[in-house]
């Protein structure tokens, strides 16, 4: 079974060698001291959630009101971020959804996230539009500590970022201007002609060199034809996943695991 993984102070861990030893305090001790019940000898992941894995050996272990965790670092690697990034581009929701979506695109290695307002979002973040209001901060809090939770049980050294909250016209300008800088964007919809394996295709050559690819799922009442027609305008693409239509909350992970396989970020 793989070790558990664990968040390190970046700082601390920036310092950390093999042969180091390293002592884990607070949440996190207690976390891998009285949930995970680690014993001396057994193995642990430690991580800056940026991307720097230490692989270590359980040396010591107090339990109480102050546990610790003590290791021997064993290896440290520095894992690179995968290319193209997966951008996934959320559409707010009901009923939660749309964070069943966050948790599980994190599990599939998106690479970070943007909150969407769509027009036809039932749940509101941003009202007036384009203002970031203190629901639209609190709701982007919300679903960074839903990715970094999921990132900590799928043994991801890299937290997805939750990028700034947008509407609809701000998210047609973010998308007009990564893909003027060589990104791809991709709209799922169900009346599209095309699957993702064809939008996606000029990534799977040798030479392809694309930043970043943006998949955008709509909320439940579906992506408006004026949308359609500004991401269109962005210069984005439709594709369909298959002859099923899927939740609000499952398009955006279908997607991202096809998107992995299509593009080798899974072996």
């Amino acid at each position: 079974m793989t070790a558990p993984l664990f968040w390190a102070p970046p700082a601390e861990l920036a310092q950390a060698r093999p042969g180091h030893t390293f002592t884990l305090t607070g949440p996190e001790a207690h976390h891998a001291v009285a949930v995970k019940r680690l014993r001396v000898g057994e193995s642990a992941l430690l991580s800056d959630a940026a991307g720097r894995l230490a692989h270590t050996t359980v040396l010591d272990v107090v339990p109480g009101a102050a546990p610790a965790l003590s290791v021997l670092i064993d290896a440290i690697e520095d894992v690179p971020l995968r290319t193209p990034r997966l951008i996934l581009v959320q559409a707010l929701t009901k009923q939660r959804r749309d964070e069943a979506a966050v948790a599980a695109a994190t599990a599939l290695g998106v690479d970070a996230i943007i909150p969407w307002q769509a027009a036809r979002s039932v749940a509101r973040w941003l009202d007036p539009p384009a203002a970031l209001s203190a629901k639209a901060a609190q709701g982007a809090e919300r679903w960074l500590s839903l990715a970094r939770a999921e990132a900590k049980v799928a043994r991801r050294p890299w937290v997805p970022e939750v990028l700034r909250p947008a509407d609809s016209a701000a998210l047609a300008g973010l998308l007009s201007q990564a893909i003027a800088a060589g990104s791809i964007g991709v709209v799922l919809h169900e009346d599209a002609g095309a699957g993702l394996a064809g939008a996606l295709a000029g990534l799977r050559r040798p030479d392809s060199a694309a930043a970043a690819v943006y998949l955008i799922t709509g909320p439940e009442g579906g992506i408006s034809s004026a949308e359609l027609a500004a991401f269109a305008k962005a210069g984005c693409v439709q594709a369909r996943l298959g002859p099923e239509v899927l939740r609000a909350g499952l398009a955006g992970p279908a997607a991202l695991a096809v998107s992995s396989h299509l593009l080798a970020r899974w072996p």
